[in-house]
């Protein structure tokens, strides 16, 4: 089996953790709200059917003795296109409270209507695992509101079958907001799409796309030292690094506009 398209894409699903009672023994649970956000690609659309997500927490005494907590995506139609979720849309996915105390993993529900659409061309994307999990550690402590992220990499989780079909096989990875930051900017000319991976030593840590009308683009969950690559996927542009991308916990890296050259110049 093959990779299908080896541009990464990032998913990403935001849990907003808010304890809101005002008396300190009465602080007891975290309000969740889960959003998916950040998707681009070379296809036109991918539709991905979200039933919600499922998290799993420390019980009493700090044990891992609780059963997992579902928050259902409360939409009829609970299929989302997450190709058109880039720069700062998102898609709210479901919300719930947990007590506080300690987030030990994240598990994303998906249905089996999932599917890519080229032009008017529509290829149903087979699910290997309806219920894709990462492991994770958060402490909610009382009175604190932070985020949390799932980033679902969903072109590097789209494989060759057989015959004609696809292979939906999720690639997610976990980070909180209160320790990673993120690399903003643009892409010019601003018409073209392209693929952009923050890279560490050799490994591929996040990457995304841009938004079709404004070239704009964000990546997530970093902190350290990054090489910024840009892939257009307009082969008459060649592609770019921008190297020593700094990147510090709960900051924005600004990188400004980035302008591909043209080849044959």
């Amino acid at each position: 089996m093959c990779h299908v398209n080896k541009l990464g894409i990032s998913l990403i699903l935001i849990c907003c953790l808010i304890i809101s009672c005002t008396d300190q023994t009465e602080r007891t649970t975290a309000l969740v709200n889960v959003f998916l956000i950040d998707a681009p690609g070379d296809f036109d659309e991918v539709w991905v059917e979200v039933l919600g997500v499922e998290v799993q927490a420390t019980g009493t005494r700090g044990q891992d003795n609780a059963d997992p907590k579902f928050f259902p995506n409360e939409v009829v139609d609970k299929k989302v296109n997450v190709a058109a979720l880039v720069g700062e849309s998102q898609y709210l996915v479901g919300r719930g409270e947990l007590p506080a105390g300690n987030i030990t993993g994240l598990t994303l529900k998906l249905g089996a209507d999932n599917f890519i659409k080229r032009g008017e061309e529509r290829t149903n994307l087979n699910l290997a695992d309806n219920s894709p999990s990462v492991s994770f550690s958060l402490s909610m402590e009382p009175g604190l509101s932070l985020d949390v992220f799932i980033d679902f990499e969903v072109y590097r989780s789209i494989f060759e079958g057989d015959g004609d079909n696809l292979e939906l096989v999720p690639r997610l990875r976990a980070f909180s907001s209160l320790n990673t930051g993120s690399i903003s900017g643009s892409i010019r000319p601003q018409n073209q799409r392209a693929v952009l991976y923050a890279v560490q030593g050799r490994d591929t840590v996040a990457s995304t796309g841009v938004v079709a009308n404004s070239g704009d683009f964000r990546l997530r969950g970093l902190s350290g030292n990054y090489r910024l690559i840009i892939q257009p996927l307009n082969p008459d542009f060649f592609s770019d690094t921008l190297n020593n991308v700094n990147v510090g916990p709960r900051q924005t890296t600004q990188v400004g506009n980035v302008t591909l050259r043209p080849r044959g110049e």
